[in-house]
């Protein structure tokens, strides 16, 4: 056997396929609106550019983690590094919308591929005493790519085609292939069968996809549609095939009695929760900033990537884990990261922004918290050759948790914000009927309110523009058909009319800011009782010190370094 290679290169080269493949879910959705008059499509069609990554991704994980294990964690990763380089320069060269979208799908398979494979293939790398910080350093990258992928699009579709979003991933897929050719030991699962589970891996397959792809759709149909439900009820039923095949089956893809160690499983819950939590924050608090503070999707991807430094900062100490135990470390995560999303329901639409990044902050703290000791504990509750499939299922329940967050959250904002709109309506014609304008100027400001009333155009200075267009045609009608001595009364009354239309739309877009921020509020208080819920599963799935230092000194992770 060669030599083993120190930790630090095959850690680097894992790292930069695992940013690669992360930043690529969020980077594409500062650029949709370029991609769209680009291929002159519509938003509904549009939107599969970023689902059907999210989707293969998801269906093809275990899959993946599963192949890895049998046949080379190595070789399978190089696949997909080479897979997704590939497939992104096609995606860049695509000459219709149909075929973006096929490949962006080709890109989520390959990232499937590289993202669970990362922290068992750097694994067998890694001395006992270092493992806190390596997993801890995974938990940072995921962090990181995720918030800054908005940032970096916006930056690279402002100043190059949208094209270049996915021809940047090719000098980085380039450079971790040479990295993993060249410092990487190839490991596997050496009590894993050489025997392809087929039944095992169409049955998970369908039930994952009709799981992700129904809960993605909720926020179109809404959760009677029967589509939705068709989803849901095809996914228990394959879930529930899955689990009765592998129970009987000698070589199963994924060893369900893992999940009778109640640690693990607990620990699954609260990675569901947290796929939840990330997403009330990251997702809802994007079109927050954009929609009530006005600023451009750049300038949001910069505030939200502040939590990604207390991640930074706080990740030290998370990687402290491995001699101190996850114990507290995850229930001091989710506890801090709960405050966190709370105190952002009370953030107003003339919030300061360093007001704003200070509570970023206190959620990116128990972010750090939490990855590091939560895949610690997972991967220390199976046995050391089953710390591939553990990575794989770490991913699938971030991945459905995020699902399922997105599809519960936005079905909850849209209600809250229907109630809320139509509260502001009542608000604004009271406002309208108070004022000074003219009886006509009300009833046209009224009527606008009402075409108006779940959408918050007047936010929108074109609005304020295009009422102010009509006052001055309305006024050249008037003076061209009265005579020349009424012309100075004329001008003087459509003056004050333009200077209260002025004054009140202000106050009308704080009425409408006002009730769009009280929505989030309430979505915002149940993302910090989700996490509430995940400190419980936390504290339930950690481990103290004393056992932590017995797992520590037991594990051999080498034994799965392919001789």
């Amino acid at each position: 056997m060669k030599s083993k290679p120190s930790y630090i290169m095959p850690v680097i080269a894992a790292a930069l396929g695992f940013f690669m493949a992360l930043l690529d879910t969020t980077i594409v959705n500062v650029s949709l609106p370029k991609i769209t008059a680009y291929y002159e499509t519509t938003i509904d069609q549009i939107s599969w550019v970023i689902d059907s990554y999210n989707i293969a991704f998801g269906v093809v994980l275990l899959t993946a983690v599963r192949f890895a294990d049998q046949f080379g964690r190595k070789k399978i990763f190089q696949i997909g590094l080479i897979l997704f380089v590939f497939a992104s320069v096609l995606c860049g060269i695509s000459q219709s919308i149909e075929l973006l979208i096929l490949f962006r799908a080709i890109q989520g398979l390959a990232a499937a591929m590289i993202v669970p494979v990362c922290i068992p293939l750097v694994l067998v790398h890694t001395p006992p005493e270092k493992v806190g910080i390596v997993t801890a350093l995974f938990g940072i990258m995921a962090g990181i790519s995720t918030a800054l992928g908005p940032t970096i699009g916006g930056v690279i579709s402002e100043n190059f085609s949208w094209q270049w979003i996915f021809y940047i991933n090719l000098p980085i897929g380039i450079l971790a292939v040479s990295l993993i050719h060249s410092f990487v030991n190839e490991s596997y699962d050496p009590t894993a069968s050489k025997k392809i589970d087929w039944m095992g891996m169409i049955t998970i397959s369908i039930s994952l996809f009709a799981l992700i792809y129904g809960l993605l759709q909720v926020k179109e149909v809404g959760w009677s549609s029967p589509l939705v439900l068709s989803c849901l009820i095809g996914s228990v039923i394959g879930l529930l095939l899955f689990v009765k095949i592998e129970s009987k089956n000698k070589d199963p893809m994924l060893p369900v009695q893992l999940f009778k160690n109640y640690q693990f499983t607990c620990g699954n819950i609260a990675l569901l929760c947290l796929g939840i939590g990330m997403m009330c924050v990251y997702f809802l608090m994007a079109f927050y900033l954009t929609i009530v503070n006005g600023i451009s999707q750049i300038q949001a991807g910069l505030i939200l990537s502040s939590s990604s430094i207390a991640t930074m900062l706080i990740t030290p100490l998370a990687a402290k884990a491995n001699k101190w135990g996850t114990l507290w470390f995850g229930v001091i995560g989710y506890v801090l990261f709960s405050i966190g999303t709370y105190l952002l329901g009370f953030t107003s639409p003339d919030q300061s922004v360093w007001a704003i990044v200070g509570v970023l902050m206190i959620v990116g703290l128990g972010s750090g918290l939490i990855f590091s000791p939560l895949s610690i504990a997972l991967i220390l509750q199976v046995p050391e050759e089953k710390a591939g499939i553990a990575s794989g299922l770490f991913q699938v329940s971030r991945v459905i948790g995020a699902a399922v967050g997105v599809a519960i959250l936005v079905v909850m904002l849209q209600h809250m914000m229907q109630n809320q709109m139509k509260m502001a309506k009542g608000e604004m014609i009271e406002k309208v009927e108070i004022s000074k304008l003219s009886n006509n100027t009300k009833e046209r400001l009224e009527l606008q309110l009402e075409n108006n009333k779940d959408k918050n155009e007047l936010s929108n200075k074109s609005s304020l523009q295009d009422v102010l267009n009509k006052l001055t045609d309305e006024e050249e009608k008037l003076l061209k058909s009265s005579p020349d001595s009424a012309h100075a009364e004329i001008k003087k009354r459509f003056a004050i009319e333009r200077k209260e239309i002025i004054n009140l739309y202000p106050a009308l877009e704080k009425i409408i800011k006002d009730h769009i921020s009280l929505a989030f509020k309430a979505v915002f208080k149940f993302g910090a009782i989700v996490m509430l819920i995940g400190a419980v599963f936390a504290y339930l799935n950690g481990i103290n010190a004393r056992r932590m230092k017995k797992y520590i000194r037991e594990r051999n992770f080498e034994i799965a370094i392919k001789r």
